[in-house]
């Protein structure tokens, strides 16, 4: 079953080992370690462990969109961290993750339009240059992809409503995107919309 499904420590390390430097990989397994323990008590909707849905996220930026940024690894596994542990807070991310790790989890707390209420940090000029609205789209709507795959449906749960909505808010700004990876997600989330609604 797809959401019983998740992603090791070990099948991470495998996956980024020669992808990036030995400091970022350590980078991304602390985060892994951190969502490890900060969810252990949080679960899914159909009972599995939320954990499982945050390595997936992880994994189809890895396995599907062929995404080795570290950055964008880290923020796919802590992407809901502050909301869950509340000792966990920005002062920490950023002692162990850097700025622009917690100005991406600050801005996926919110809706997509919180990317003009938060100033981008600075980056050294050695640093990569970064889009944080197509960072933003990338993160959410691999997340969104990911609950679209698990979805239970069932008397008590009809995912219908979450389908449209999310589709409805995210859809408009992803499609003005010029973006490869928020293209190609944006076409698997209409495949999986069309798998369970038709």
């Amino acid at each position: 079953m797809y959401s019983h499904s998740y992603l090791s420590k070990d099948e991470l390390e495998i996956l980024i080992k020669d992808k990036i430097s030995p400091f970022e990989v350590n980078r991304v397994l602390s985060a892994y370690d951190m969502a490890d323990l900060s969810y252990v008590n949080k679960k899914s909707l159909d009972g599995s462990p939320y954990f499982f849905h945050i390595t997936r996220i992880c994994k189809i930026l890895i396995n599907e969109l062929e995404i080795y940024e570290s950055d964008l690894l880290i923020c796919s596994l802590l992407n809901d961290i502050c909301r869950n542990n509340s000792e966990i807070t920005n002062e920490i991310i950023e002692y162990n993750f850097g700025p622009y790790v917690t100005f991406l989890l600050m801005i996926l707390k919110g809706d997509y339009q919180s990317i003009n209420k938060f100033k981008v940090p600075q980056f050294s000029d050695t640093q990569k240059i970064r889009i944080p609205a197509d960072d933003y789209l990338i993160i959410s709507l691999t997340e969104h992809l990911d609950n679209f795959r698990s979805i239970v449906i069932s008397p008590a749960y009809n995912p219908i409503n979450y389908i449209l909505n999310t589709l409805a808010i995210l859809l408009p700004a992803a499609e003005n995107s010029n973006n490869q990876y928020v293209k190609k997600l944006v076409c698997e989330l209409k495949k999986e919309r069309n798998k369970i609604l038709g």
